[in-house]
């Protein structure tokens, strides 16, 4: 017969698990986000949440075993401790490095930046809100760690706007040399324009221009200067050039919302910054954002609104959610199990990645607060699927007693489960 059953205490841990794994993953991603590749990051995300998810159910079952029944944690439990990796782990790993090679792919007509012009203030207040000259720093380290194929540019300005390093290509290292040494001899003096600045910036992306390669400006400023922004902006918009501004927290009300006008008339994203020492991970940031994205971090720039992305990432995270429900099966190696939780596992990540994708492009709550409820949605609806989805349960040997298990014989130790024959 098919019966419905709840275990307070899987459901408990299942809960406990999503929070533990959320965190860990916070912690991967903060530290390893342009230090691993992608697909590694992805692969090591999703794979330490399952393994937290098939311990902790592993766990609550061995203290209460409601759903799998008192036969199989005398009997099988010993199995379950040997799959906990490879089901869990492994297969989690392997799907989150696969489905964000997918994700990463760049199937729409979106295309991310080729050459990256630096537009850096340099006017005499940058001694107040720059006094180590972080901003300078950050642009020579941005130089530093570009991909070998981009290009880049440096304009320097105050009350005039100036080339500091035309456009140069990365993977020549004479020339990156030279634009972080003519970076760092930069002085900060004079006042502040920059829509003269801008303007410069356009002649030297018309200037070196060439066919399939797509220019990004990122702007930094810490003041405020009068212009027409519709005829500053209006040559970017009609390129398609989009322009990402950084701001020090420091500037008046008016700087920051220029800065952020700027920003959105463009398509690009406005960074304040409090601290002068936090640039470096900003302007890296900027760069990071708009030549890739991961599958459970929110997307900037020129893959914000890309539909195409939205539905592949939930798509994926659907397929993730399915394989959190096998992994249980597998670990408790019962076949009516797998399908039940399967089918509830399809379900949460199905709800995992709509709260993903909606939450995090609208930005109304940390994206740290909708990875929290994803992956407690993977851990917990999943484990949600026996009081969902009936599962089918015997009395074994016709006459023989009942067990409260699931599909496991009352005959004695060497009789093997008949779920463990049929199905896995």
């Amino acid at each position: 017969m098919s019966v419905r059953k709840f275990s307070f205490l899987f459901f408990a841990f299942s809960v406990i698990a999503g929070f533990v794994g959320a965190i860990a993953g916070e912690w991967l991603i903060g530290t390893y986000y342009g230090v691993w590749p992608n697909i590694l990051l992805m692969g090591a995300y999703f794979g330490q949440l399952a393994i937290f998810a098939g311990l902790f159910c592993l766990i609550a079952e061995l203290i209460t075993p409601i759903i799998n029944g008192r036969s199989w944690r005398l009997e099988y439990s010993g199995l379950s401790w040997k799959v906990l990796v490879p089901s869990t782990l492994v297969m989690l790993f392997t799907a989150g490095l696969i489905f964000q090679f997918f994700y990463s792919l760049n199937f729409s007509s979106v295309k991310p930046p080729d050459d990256i012009v630096m537009v850096m203030d340099i006017s005499d207040s940058m001694n107040k809100t720059d006094p180590h000259h972080e901003s300078l720093k950050a642009a020579g380290k941005l130089i530093s760690t570009m991909e070998p194929h981009h290009r880049a540019s440096v304009i320097s300005f105050n009350e005039n706007a100036s080339i500091t390093k035309s456009m140069f290509n990365i993977n020549d290292q004479t020339e990156r040399t030279d634009a972080i040494d003519q970076i760092n001899h930069l002085k900060a003096s004079g006042s502040t324009d920059i829509g003269k600045a801008l303007e410069t910036a356009l002649k030297e992306i018309n200037h070196h221009q060439q066919a399939g390669r797509k220019p990004m400006v990122i702007l930094f400023s810490d003041g405020y200067s009068e212009l027409n922004l519709d005829t500053v902006v209006a040559p970017y918009q009609d390129k398609d050039i989009v322009i990402n501004t950084i701001g020090m927290s420091k500037i008046d009300r008016g700087g920051a919302q220029l800065l952020k006008l700027i920003a959105s008339r463009t398509g690009g994203s406005f960074y304040d910054v409090k601290k002068a020492n936090e640039l470096t991970s900003v302007f890296e940031k900027i760069y990071l954002e708009n030549q890739d994205r991961l599958l459970v971090t929110e997307r900037h720039g020129l893959f914000k609104d890309s539909l195409y992305l939205a539905v592949l990432r939930v798509t994926l995270m659907l397929l993730i959610g399915g394989l959190f429900g096998l992994a249980l099966g597998i670990l408790f190696d019962n076949r009516y199990l797998a399908k039940s939780y399967g089918i509830t596992g399809l379900i949460s990540g199905l709800l995992a990645g709509l709260v993903l994708e909606l939450g995090l492009q609208d930005q109304m709550l940390s994206g740290f607060s909708y990875r929290l409820v994803a992956a407690i949605l993977l851990t917990a609806l999943t484990g949600l699927g026996t009081m969902i989805i009936p599962i089918r349960e015997k009395f074994a040997g016709g006459t023989s007693r009942h067990t409260g298990g699931t599909e496991y014989s009352a005959r004695g130790s060497s009789q093997k489960r008949e779920s463990f024959n049929k199905g896995f």
